[in-house]
């Protein structure tokens, strides 16, 4: 494959391959939601008295959403092990293709030569797209090595408090300082939006420049 395009169109119904699979799993979630309880109440025995009353009313529908749960839960791996492999589609195709050369100041202390390439496309949450596949495909690659070695764990730093929610929260679906190992490769997909073939083709064109 000797262009940017060709390796879209020849990895295309692979990739295709992996977003229905991992709408599959994600279905499990979405249609087994459970209902919600919304309302006002003028004191904390009217507000029990209420829930107890929606928690019957509800109950199938309460009970069909933690089944729903759980079973998302049995099948957590299978979603990372897909979404980790979607990210190593597209962080080869950065680097067989990406010329860039330029890196932004805020990661050049972490910086290492590999990477350099990666420093591409849109910002999410002040890191380059092409650098939050980067670490996001060495993280999946390297879940068990315990410390991710820079600029990948920089990355995920800023993914974990670059964001909206207040300050000196840390979002723990990026914070690697859990002392949980885990695959986080399905919430770099879901941050990045890459949930269709459609969002993941149009990035994948912008950052090869095609």
């Amino acid at each position: 494959m000797e262009t940017p395009q060709e390796y879209l169109a020849r990895t295309k119904s692979a990739v295709q391959h992996l977003f229905a699979g991992i709408d599959a799993y994600l279905r499990i979630l979405r249609e087994g939601r459970p209902p919600v309880l919304v309302g006002t109440y003028r004191s904390s025995e009217e507000r029990d008295r209420a829930l107890q009353d929606w928690m019957k009313e509800n109950e199938g529908a309460i009970q069909k959403g933690l089944e729903a749960e759980r079973a998302f839960l049995a099948e957590k791996y299978a979603l990372a092990t897909l979404c980790g492999s979607l990210l190593q589609v597209a962080a080869m195709a950065i680097r067989l293709y990406s010329k860039n050369e330029e890196v932004p100041a805020e990661f050049e202390a972490v910086m290492k030569p590999a990477a350099i390439p990666y420093c591409i496309g849109r910002v999410v949450r002040g890191v380059p797209l092409g650098l939050v596949i980067y670490a996001g495909r060495n993280q999946y690659n390297h879940v068990d090595d315990g410390n991710l070695r820079e600029p990948s764990a920089t990355v995920f730093e800023w993914l974990a408090t670059k964001h909206t929610y207040g300050e000196g929260v840390r979002d723990p679906a990026f914070d690697l300082g859990t002392g949980m190992v885990w695959n986080y490769s399905s919430n770099v997909t879901s941050l990045i939006g890459w949930r269709d073939y459609e969002t993941y083709e149009k990035d994948m064109q912008s950052l090869l420049g095609i």
